[in-house]
């Protein structure tokens, strides 16, 4: 849309449009029309006779470090203004920690798998509203053996406080996350620690390596030549950051050179299953916990579904609300017809109570709700069947259509 966009607006095409495969290798995707295409081109334009110098491309020397780590009392407290606040990391500013009141396994026990029901108590969050269908965004966090494990791997006092800052010559683009604060809360909400980084990353880790084995495997696994191996070994094995440092012990990164090179743990998004003007003080999720045997024989958990699973009764949960267009037809005497399998139907459970709340509460006349549903056995995975019956049995839900695989 944008590359066609822009040409009949006038712009002028310089080089040819790249395109990448996110399924497979996109930064390979990118390095290929990067080294074949962008530069080439850009050369041929403006730089005809120029001599490129050759860059200094040696591994062994620390990379420039945009931070600089500030070791505090264990009492010292986060106290940041808006403009201090990193634009790609508000969420971790503006977020609600909010306790839960509820979390249910809705599949049965003959189900090896698990999908759990979580009600999160929103009640004293001043500013947290939601509307039907709106999806909220939980910030989750590591394991405590994951982030014990990086810490032992690279020498961090899980204890110790610290504040982070611009380090010398270096332009503050404001804060990554909420600081000061301790070297365990660090790792355990903002540090991405267990998806596998990419080939990118690798040639950064390798600077850290003192063993020259270390540092060959990494480059190795970060060059194109490489790539297939790369594939094999961290993107199949879903091997992670604290995945590698053990598998290469002699990385040595000091805490600021850590923060900068380690991907931030991003939210994730989980459309609301309950409805707001039924539930107003409450919301719930349907969340799917990931739980599988990676080829080492170590069990990968879901970084945020295993964080809500574990979660016990009045304790919290960091969340926010992010407004959807998924919305209910205005005009209530209007049919829908709904297609959600598996942890799909959530949405559709905040529709169906919407829809009966506007019929019974509000006297309105409301049209035909039709929902398709599927899960693998009726005995194993149908979520929510008790309530889908009393939504048929009260005229809510005027046909459902089920598939069991």
């Amino acid at each position: 849309f944008f590359d066609s966009t822009i040409g009949k607006i006038g712009g002028k095409r310089i080089m040819e449009f790249g395109y990448g495969d996110d399924d497979d290798d996109l930064e390979g995707d990118f390095e290929t029309w990067k080294d074949n295409v962008f530069w080439p081109t850009l050369k041929e334009m403006y730089m005809k006779d120029a001599e490129v110098p050759i860059l200094n491309d040696d591994v062994d020397q620390l990379p420039e470090c945009a931070y600089e780590v500030e070791y505090l009392d264990k009492t010292a407290k986060p106290e940041m203004q808006p403009e201090q606040i990193n634009n790609a990391s508000k969420y971790y500013f503006s977020s609600y920690d909010c306790p839960v009141s509820v979390v249910r396994e809705l599949r049965t026990k003959e189900d090896s798998g698990s999908t759990v029901h979580v009600e999160i108590d929103i009640s004293k969050a001043k500013g947290l509203e939601y509307s039907t269908a709106d999806n909220l965004g939980v910030l989750p966090v590591n394991s405590s053996d994951v982030i014990e494990s990086v810490a032992d791997s690279l020498g961090y006092d899980l204890d110790a406080t610290f504040a982070i800052r611009a380090a010398p010559d270096k332009e503050w683009q404001g804060s990554p996350f909420p600081n000061p604060t301790t070297v365990r809360e660090c790792l355990s909400r903002y540090c991405d620690l267990t998806g596998s980084p990419r080939r990118s990353d690798l040639k950064q880790l390798a600077a850290y390596a003192k063993d020259p084995i270390d540092k060959k495997a990494l480059l190795r696994m970060a060059s194109k030549e490489g790539k297939a191996e790369y594939k094999e070994k961290i993107v199949d094995a879903v091997f992670g950051l604290v995945d590698i440092l053990r598998m290469c012990p002699s990385i040595e990164a000091p805490l600021e050179h850590f923060l900068m090179f380690c991907p931030r743990l991003v939210p994730r998004y989980y459309t609301i299953s309950s409805s707001s003007s039924v539930h107003p003080k409450s919301v719930h999720l349907t969340v799917s916990v990931t739980e599988a045997t990676k080829k080492d024989g170590s069990i990968l958990k879901g970084v945020c579904s295993s964080h809500l699973a574990d979660v016990k009764p009045k304790e919290t949960v960091r969340v926010f609300n992010r407004e959807s267009t998924f919305r209910l037809p205005q005009d209530t005497s209007r049919p829908i017809l709904m297609v959600g399998p598996g942890t799909g139907v959530a949405p559709m459970r905040a529709l169906l109570q919407e829809r009966a709340f506007q019929r019974k509460k509000e006297k309105k006349q409301v049209g035909k709700s039709i929902l398709y549903f599927g899960c693998k056995k009726r005995s194993m995975d149908y979520i929510y069947e008790d309530e889908m019956k009393s939504f048929q049995k009260d005229g809510t839900l005027s046909q459902l259509h089920l598939a069991f695989s």
